[in-house]
């Protein structure tokens, strides 16, 4: 069928190692705030000044995570022939709803209509044009069977 991303993908991805390294970085500038604030020194003023920017460091760079964009969706509609049952698939257009008389059947020259219309999230944006034709390809051999 079309490569879309399950969530279950999602759940299922390893996380990298420079990903657990940098929490682990992280957690450490916290940590070392912490013992600067509490182990104290010759200045304890210093040592909360320090330990108190190591703590404000490490929970900003937290918050900071990189916000993963919407994700690319393709809307696509399917149009049927009344008369051959032929099956076209075609990027959606403004103003398509289901029922509506579109287009004309490359079979046998009746009009078609639009069966459905849906939406598909897509896996790479980069590759959207490649995977698009294979996606419709796909999507009639499927509907066809």
């Amino acid at each position: 069928m079309i490569d879309e991303e399950d969530d279950e993908e999602v759940l299922k991805k390893k996380r990298s190692l420079k990903k657990i390294l940098k929490n682990l970085v992280l957690l450490a500038f916290i940590a070392i705030g912490v013992l600067f604030m509490y182990i104290g020194g010759p200045d304890p003023t210093l040592n909360l000044v320090i330990g108190f920017t190591f703590i404000c460091l490490g929970t900003s760079i937290i918050q900071m995570r990189k916000e993963k964009g919407d994700p690319v969706r393709q809307t696509l509609t399917i149009l049927k022939c009344k008369s051959c049952g032929a099956i076209k698939v075609r990027n959606y257009e403004s103003g398509d709803f289901v029922f509506k008389t579109s287009g004309v059947c490359d079979k046998c020259n009746e009009s078609m209509e639009i069966a459905q219309i849906y939406s598909v999230k897509l896996k790479k944006a980069k590759e959207k044009d490649k995977k698009l034709e294979k996606d419709r390809e796909k999507l009639q051999q499927t509907i066809k069977i």
